[in-house]
């Protein structure tokens, strides 16, 4: 009875055992059917290390923006006597715009030049007179009376000076009658007409420089932060722009200045560049995708292939059969891709795939393949 019992012990054992093997053989065959092929494999795929250009663009929202933007206002009252220009009109720096009645500004100005006579008159005559009693000197006139001709003079010389000051703010505000464009660009809506009332306080219409516009866009602190590291922020990247068409706008633009302080709701940073808008296509407030290419020459490598650490991120490579990393400096993202700086030797080979290295290096068996799969 005994040794029926110690049969049946050991079998119940050999069936413990026969379990767990069949599980460890499963576990070990989906082991090393993972993506991350260990090195006891005798054979890796590599593709040969290729330099090349390559451009890499970072996309903004930005919108446009005139770089002057004038509402044009009277300096004076008065009535409407000619409105020169309509709504959507080109206009020069220095055009006339409005024309408002000027008869009361002419007879300002007509009764500004009498008093302006009658002023000259009044000081030459107080000039010649002081002169006389000075030259008589104090034995032929009393000391009152070369005070009181002195003072009539530095008097009439006082109101000659507020006398042509009235004729030069006369002949201003005649001109204010006639009301000119300071710069070159397109009037906005017109809804002014003959006999209307002005004054300083009416906003008449606007004009809108269009060429060049201004288009704003905000970068990420970290972008400042390399941007600002160089001697000019974009000085070796190109600007473009794509409308809302989809249509790549044909001129770069002009990197102006950045903002001087961070917005704290976005950590982002405005940046102002100008553009060329000879057509018009560039309106106001239109919202546009901003471009901002760098060219690169290095290596590009599919992320998955670099391994990412804080000091030193790296790569496998094979020189010869031997597999080993290599460490790499990341020059810019591409898509899914890392574009590295050019370290590697010749004789090296990119290995492909992922892989887990035990050892720093180890010999294996190498397939060479195409160099697109890394960019997969």
């Amino acid at each position: 009875m005994v040794d029926k019992k110690g049969y049946a012990h050991a079998w119940i054992i050999a069936l413990v055992f026969l379990i767990f093997a069949a599980w460890l053989g499963w576990h070990l065959h989906h082991k090393i059917s993972l993506p991350e092929k260990e090195m006891s494999e005798a054979e890796i795929n590599v593709v040969p290390i290729v330099e090349k250009n390559v451009a890499v663009e970072k996309q903004y929202i930005g919108y446009v923006t005139p770089i002057n933007d004038v509402s044009v206002q009277p300096y004076i009252n008065g009535f409407v006597s000619e409105v020169l220009v309509e709504g959507g009109q080109k206009v020069s720096a220095g055009q006339q715009l409005v024309v408002m009645e000027q008869e009361q500004y002419q007879a300002a100005l007509d009764a500004a030049n009498a008093s302006l006579s009658k002023a000259t008159a009044d000081f030459e005559y107080a000039r010649n007179y002081y002169e006389r009693i000075k030259n008589a000197g104090l034995k032929a006139v009393s000391q009152t009376e070369t005070d009181n001709a002195k003072s009539s003079f530095l008097a009439s010389q006082a109101v000659l000076h507020q006398a042509k000051a009235n004729v030069k703010q006369a002949e201003v505000n005649l001109g204010y009658t006639v009301v000119t464009s300071t710069i070159n660009g397109i009037v906005g809506n017109v809804a002014l007409t003959k006999g209307d009332y002005i004054s300083p306080q009416n906003v008449l219409f606007s004009i809108i420089q269009t060429n060049p516009m201004r288009v704003v866009f905000s970068i990420s602190d970290k972008d400042y932060l390399e941007e600002n590291a160089k001697e000019k922020m974009f000085d070796d990247e190109r600007i473009r722009l794509k409308l809302a068409n989809g249509n790549v706008y044909e001129y770069e633009g002009v990197f102006k200045y950045s903002d001087n302080q961070i917005d704290r709701t976005t950590n982002s940073v405005a940046v102002y560049a100008d553009f060329e808008n000879p057509k018009q296509k560039l309106m106001d407030k239109a919202y546009v995708t901003v471009m901002v290419a760098k060219d690169y020459k290095g290596i590009l490598i599919n992320k998955d292939l670099v391994t990412l650490q804080s000091e030193n991120s790296f790569v496998y490579v094979t020189e010869g059969n031997i597999v080993k990393k290599h460490n790499v400096k990341i020059l810019a993202e591409s898509g899914n891709n890392y574009v590295l700086e050019n370290n590697f030797l010749p004789t090296m080979k990119l290995v492909a795939e992922k892989i887990t290295l035990k050892p720093d290096e180890q010999k294996v068996k190498i397939n060479e393949i195409s160099g697109e799969k890394e960019n997969k």
